[in-house]
């Protein structure tokens, strides 16, 4: 009985220490359960924005320097190759030989009113040229086509198409017209002109004239009905030129365009190049008013193909508006032109700056800027074209000028001239 006793203790101590052995046992302390600790995290600090360096702004003018000067040149008629070429008409086939000439010469066209009020200008690397015509109104000189483009069979027509395969050398001329001495040719077959009956052939020219305003030709007073004026007394010399201006008007109101009056410039061209024989009569010639109350603001000679001049610009001191010199547009003469043409200057292009685009038209600037470039001699003197504004540098000084009066604002001088 007692050994009973004995094993039922031992065995109950042995599983005591068994249970005490697994996982701490039974009165082991109670594992903590981990906690987490957050893990600081670093603020980025922030960026510095660079500010941008701006950059160099520069304007970009054009500047004829030198003796300013010009060919203005005078054709009458063209004609088909069947024709010979005289010094009142020229094929059609030779204009176009004679414009390529012109061409690659260098020359560009150039207005009449902008040859005369200064505000002319071409590409640079090109040279001024200015085109006349006399005796308008013959339709081999302007035709337009039904679908409204200037006809092959016309010198203008031709000069335009040229103009637009060479859009450098540009579209510009003026025509000197007598309303009261010929019937314009409304009708054409190949390159000949007819007049139809009755009077479509004024509406045909109304809109002819028309057309020219509206494409940068020049519509001009060659009296009424081309009298010589040196055996014309004054009194009639006044009626050829009122009369003249008039009828150009009735011709546009025929064609409800009357808004076109005050396009026409107020420039006479001597009919035969000749003045009037009195005193009196030349008074009458350089103080005609327009209808619309312009004073003659030029006279143009001619037929000067012998002795042919260059003619000097607004900007020259030699400038004569009441006589201005062109050259009869002969072969001969057109080569007379090219071989001076290092006499007319080129249109060299500049760099003004740097400076601020907020201050690339303010004329002070501008002036402050050629200036500079002037005296670093990194332009010439001359005439600038700046942003649509005009300034002339010369003898160190640089003025604005103002094409509308002539008048030169005050100058800068350049410093250390």
């Amino acid at each position: 009985m007692k050994k009973q006793h004995l094993l039922v203790a031992l065995s109950s101590l042995l599983i005591l220490l068994l249970l005490a052995g697994c996982s701490g046992g039974l009165f082991a302390a109670p594992t903590p359960t981990p906690t987490n600790t957050p893990v600081p995290t670093s603020t980025p600090l922030p960026t510095a924005t660079p500010t941008a360096t701006p950059l160099p702004y520069y304007v970009t003018a054009t500047v004829i320097s030198g003796d300013i000067q010009a060919p203005i040149l005078l054709y009458h008629r063209w004609a088909n190759d069947s024709r010979e070429n005289d010094s009142t008409h020229v094929t059609y086939s030779t204009f176009k030989a004679q414009l390529q000439k012109l061409y690659d010469a260098g020359f560009s066209l150039v207005s009449l009113s902008s040859w005369l009020d200064g505000t002319f200008t071409v590409p640079a690397g090109r040279k001024p040229l200015v085109f006349t015509v006399d005796d308008g109104w013959f339709s081999d000189q302007l035709y337009i086509n039904d679908d409204g483009t200037p006809s092959e069979y016309s010198g203008l027509g031709l000069l335009y198409q040229f103009s637009k395969d060479h859009p450098d050398f540009g579209f510009a001329a003026s025509i000197n017209v007598n309303m009261g001495d010929k019937d314009y040719g409304d009708l054409r077959a190949g390159d000949w002109f007819f007049v139809s009956a009755g009077d479509a052939w004024k509406t045909k020219l109304a809109n002819t004239m028309v057309w020219a305003i509206e494409n940068n030709i020049e519509i001009f007073n060659h009296t009424y009905t081309h009298a010589d004026l040196s055996i014309t007394d004054p009194q009639n010399i006044e009626y050829q030129l009122k009369m003249n201006d008039q009828t150009e008007r009735n011709f546009l109101a025929l064609v409800n365009r009357s808004d076109l009056d005050t396009k026409l410039g107020n420039v006479i061209a001597l009919p035969f190049g000749n003045w009037p024989s009195t005193p009196s009569g030349m008074d009458v010639l350089k103080n005609y008013l327009n209808p619309e109350g312009k004073p003659v603001s030029a006279i143009e000679e001619a037929y000067n193909a012998d002795e042919a001049v260059l003619t000097p610009s607004v900007f020259s001191a030699n400038f004569d508006r009441m006589n201005l010199q062109r050259i009869t547009a002969t072969d001969y003469s057109i080569n007379w032109v090219v071989s001076k043409k290092d006499e007319v200057p080129t249109v060299q292009k500049c760099q003004l700056g740097p400076t601020s685009e907020a201050q690339a038209n303010d004329p002070s600037n501008l002036q402050a800027l050629i200036s500079s470039a002037v005296q670093n001699q990194t332009c010439p003197e001359g005439i600038y074209h700046a942003n649509g504004l005009i300034f002339m540098a010369k003898n160190g000084i640089v003025t604005q000028y103002s094409a509308a009066t002539g008048s030169m604002p005050p100058a800068i001088s350049t410093p250390g001239k």
